[in-house]
C-alpha cells in the first residue's frame, strides 16, 4: 500500500488503476480508499489487493463524454477507466474532463497563525517574520493563501503578534488580490491555541486553521465536507511520514536474539499543523488566555466535543526548520507551484 502511496502522489489524479501482466484491469484505488485504510490502522506494508475496489465501474473504449458523465453523476465517482474487449485499460476519463473547473467561492474563514517567532529558523527570523520567508518571488504565507484561494477561498485572517508590523506593511503595499486579507494581533505570547479566543466574536460558522510555515496538497473542500460528514468539533490534518533509523535494530526476548532488523522504516500519522473547527471551540478558550493546541483538544474531548483525524498522503512542506525549508526550496525550484489537487 505504500507504494500506491508514492505513485498515487507522483499521478496526482487521486486514483490508480491496477492491472494484472497483460494490462487487464483488476482493480482501482482511490484517495477514499487510502484514507479509510489509513484511518484504521492498517500496515502500510500489506498488499494493495486488501484495499483496492476490485469490481470498478468503467465504459468500453469509444465511449462518449456525455456516457461518461451519466456514469459519473449516477454513482457519485470522479474517474471512469476506459477498457477494451478483453477488459484491457486504455485510457481514463476524470471529473475535470467533463465537467467545468471552476471553484465555487466558499464562505468558510481561513486563519493562518502568523505570530510566533519561528526560533528554529534563527537567524533568519531575527530580521524577517516567519510567515514572510520567501519561497520563490512570494513570502511563505501569501503562497499558502493563494492555494486556498485556488479552490474558492476568499475569506483569510492573519493572526499576528511578532514583527506584525512587516507583515502588515507587505500586504498594504501589494493589495490587488483577489482575496481580502484582515489581521488581528495579539499584545503578548498566547501559545499555539490562545490567539484564536481573539477571534470570537468575528466567527459564526466552520473555519479552517493552518500554521503559516506549512504548506499542502490537499482537497480543502473534501477535508471539510469530512469534518462536517464526521459531525466533528475539531479535525486534525493527519500526514504520513517515514523515518529511518540508521541502526540496526534488535529484537530480543530476555538475553536471546531473536532478530536484527537492519535500518527500518516506520511510518507515523503525524499532526500537520492543519484544522477544521466549529465556532463553540472558541468558548474553551478564555480571553487572553495562553494556551497551547495540545490543551485545547483536552478541553474538547473533557466538553464531549468529537475530535477526528483526516489523513493525508500528499505532498506536505513544513518550513519551521532550517533542513525542512531547504529541501522545500529545492522543490519549488525545480517544480511548477500549481498542484493537481
Amino acid at each position: 500500500m505504500f507504494d500506491s502511496i508514492l505513485k498515487m502522489n507522483e499521478a496526482a489524479l487521486q486514483i490508480l488503476l491496477v492491472t494484472d501482466a497483460s494490462g487487464k484491469l483488476i482493480g482501482i484505488i482511490t484517495d477514499g480508499d487510502i484514507r479509510r485504510a489509513m484511518l484504521k490502522g492498517v500496515n502500510f506494508y500489506i498488499p494493495v489487493s486488501e484495499v483496492m475496489n476490485t469490481a470498478p465501474l468503467s465504459l468500453p473504449t469509444g465511449s462518449s463524454v456525455v456516457q461518461a458523465k451519466t456514469i459519473m453523476r449516477q454513482h457519485s465517482i470522479r474517474h471512469v477507466p476506459l477498457i477494451d474487449k478483453c477488459g484491457r485499460v486504455q485510457d481514463l476519463i476524470i471529473w475535470t474532463d467533463c465537467f467545468e473547473n471552476v471553484p465555487k467561492e466558499q464562505k468558510e474563514k481561513i486563519i493562518i497563525m502568523a505570530g510566533g517567532k519561528g526560533t528554529r529558523l534563527d537567524p533568519f527570523t531575527k530580521i524577517l517574520p516567519k510567515p514572510m520567508i520567501p519561497l520563490g518571488d512570494k513570502p511563505i504565507v501569501e503562497i499558502i493563501m493563494d492555494k486556498f484561494h485556488q479552490q474558492g477561498f476568499r475569506n483569510f485572517v492573519l493572526s499576528l503578534g511578532y514583527k506584525a508590523e512587516i507583515v502588515k506593511m507587505y500586504f498594504a503595499e501589494s493589495d490587488r488580490r483577489p482575496y481580502s486579507v484582515d489581521y488581528i494581533c495579539e499584545d503578548h505570547p498566547l501559545g499555539t491555541a490562545g490567539p484564536l479566543s481573539l477571534h470570537r466574536n468575528h466567527i459564526n460558522d466552520t473555519f479552517v486553521v493552518t500554521n503559516c510555515d506549512v504548506i499542502l496538497e490537499l482537497n480543502y473542500l473534501d477535508l471539510i465536507r469530512y469534518h462536517r460528514e464526521k459531525r466533528n468539533m475539531l479535525t486534525i490534518v493527519g500526514s504520513v511520514k517515514e523515518f529511518t533509523i540508521p541502526y540496526g535494530v534488535l529484537k530480543t526476548e530476555g538475553q536471546k536474539l531473536l532478530n536484527i532488523d537492519e535500518k527500518p522504516n516506520l511510518h507515523f500519522l503525524v499532526n500537520t499543523g492543519l484544522y477544521v473547527l466549529e465556532p463553540a471551540v472558541l468558548d474553551l478558550i478564555g480571553d487572553d488566555e495562553k494556551i497551547d493546541m495540545t490543551e485545547l483538544f483536552r478541553r474538547i474531548e473533557l466538553d464531549k466535543g468529537k475530535i477526528g483525524v483526516y489523513p493525508h498522503h500528499g505532498k506536505w512542506f513544513d518550513i519551521g526548520q532550517w533542513e525542512e525549508y531547504r529541501e522545500t526550496l529545492r522543490f519549488f525550484e525545480g517544480n511548477v507551484m500549481e498542484w493537481s489537487i
